[in-house]
């Protein structure tokens, strides 16, 4: 008897230790990518990578994290599991940022230097094609279904379109002056944060505007909770995030959070929003109840200036209104 329950005690153990949620972010000047234990609101591992890391995003299944190596010209893959590098991708050009498809297959990266997007196959660990897009691409993201690829062009002020099946870019459209980040809702609206209008446009999936929202400050980044009722949007002149509810398409609030806040990141179950704070070399945990900082993790590492969280995986999400 006493054999079965630390059987089940271990089995119990290893699940909830299977299910613990994390953050990780990537922290530039520190060549190391923390890993935040977001139920205790602590630093639980520290993993070094290459020169630069810049932009980062976790697998659908959880199982890794890709990373892009700004100074290394090259894209590491790390195993969740074992908080190790499993993998070195070379490019051609120095990577910034990085989305994975919603199937997994595949991850698509910009180089502020180069324009073209690199494509790679997640099985094979490899360069399998470079797509042609505009100036000085920044950001990139896809829709839910994993058909169409989009990539904020910073200095074009407009937004390529990629057709993921074909690798083409099918359309362009206008944003606002200087995109530098894109959040897409399960509806298929794009959200476009524009660095140097101040504003945050929204597109419907042909990229027609539906409307622009104003009141941030050089927006850098936008995430999207799991439901799509809101899109968080790092204000970098601020010190601030701003909140969209995307019903009626409105700044709902702005939350203070550390000096030159960089990227947000939502949980899986779209509860909290993680904010990297780039000079305060913090990490605040926005609750998206109530729009307020719950949590400020310290000296999360050398510079953090992205983060990223592990995607929903079918779970129930808390809904608000």
């Amino acid at each position: 008897m006493h054999s079965l329950f630390a059987t089940l005690a271990a089995l119990f153990a290893i699940g909830v230790a299977a299910a613990q949620p994390y953050a990780y972010t990537a922290n530039i000047s520190g060549n190391t990518i923390s890993v935040v234990n977001t139920a205790t609101h602590t630093v639980s591992a520290t993993i070094s990578v290459p020169a630069s890391p810049t932009g980062l995003a976790v697998t659908p299944d959880g199982a890794s994290l890709y990373v892009a190596c700004q100074g290394a010209n090259s894209v590491s893959v790390i195993s969740t599991a074992s908080n190790t590098i499993v993998s070195t991708i070379p490019l051609g050009a120095a990577p910034l940022q990085l989305a994975i498809s919603p199937n997994g297959a595949q991850v698509y990266v910009v180089s502020k230097s180069a324009n073209p997007v690199a494509v790679i196959d997640t099985s094979s660990k490899s360069v399998i094609g470079t797509i042609a897009v505009g100036s000085t691409p920044v950001a990139v993201a896809f829709n839910p279904n994993g058909s169409r690829a989009y990539v904020a062009n910073l200095y074009a002020g407009n937004v390529s379109v990629i057709d993921t099946a074909s690798k083409t870019v099918v359309s362009t459209f206008s944003s606002g002056s200087g995109p530098s980040g894109i959040a897409v809702v399960p509806n298929g609206r794009i959200y476009v944060s524009n660095q140097y209008a101040n504003s945050v446009t929204v597109h419907d999936s042909t990229g027609s505007v539906v409307t622009t929202i104003a009141g941030f400050s050089s927006p850098n980044w936008a995430a999207a909770t799991p439901n799509g009722s809101r899109v968080f949007v790092t204000n970098g002149n601020s010190s601030s995030v701003g909140v969209i509810d995307t019903s009626s398409n409105t700044l709902m609030a702005t939350v203070s959070t550390g000096s030159i806040p960089t990227s947000v990141a939502v949980s899986a179950d779209g509860l909290d929003a993680y904010v990297t704070n780039e000079q305060a070399f913090t990490l605040s945990d926005v609750a998206v109840s109530n729009n307020t900082v719950v949590n400020t993790i310290q000296r999360v590492g050398v510079y953090p200036i992205a983060v990223a969280t592990p995607p929903p995986t079918g779970q129930p999400q808390c809904t608000y209104s």
